[in-house]
């Protein structure tokens, strides 16, 4: 299980990582798109639940 700072991380990299790679090679990886959508959606998960926990 990561941290939601590890989860935060981990969403930058891939995203810095997609920006790199859509230069160099004009497509995307359908894997790692949804890697990051699944990334993003732990995290809003995550911080609106402790709102109310």
């Amino acid at each position: 299980m990561f941290t939601l700072e590890e989860k935060r991380y981990l969403l930058k990299i891939l995203k810095r990582e997609g920006w790199m790679r859509l230069f160099r090679f004009g497509r995307k990886d359908a894997a790692r798109a949804r890697l990051v959508e699944k990334l993003e959606q732990m995290i809003r998960n995550e911080s609106v639940n402790r709102d109310f926990l």
